[in-house]
């Protein structure tokens, strides 16, 4: 994955106190995040899944592990 941040209005969270945050899935043997946006792969679960999935990860992150 390729995390990225846009933290307030001028690093383009389009909110003075937002953060938008992009998290960009990566495959072996792609050459950059271009894939991602012109030749879009399905990612074969449910959104809830991949939130579950993440959730954990996230908050150990946020714990300072």
């Amino acid at each position: 994955f390729n995390v990225g941040a846009n933290p307030g209005g001028a690093g383009g969270a389009g909110v003075a106190e937002h953060v938008h945050l992009h998290v960009v899935p990566r495959w072996a043997g792609d050459t950059n995040y271009v894939t991602v946006v012109s030749q879009t792969r399905v990612i074969p679960e449910w959104l809830d899944q991949t939130y579950k999935r993440l959730r954990p990860l996230f908050e150990k992150l946020a714990d300072g592990a």
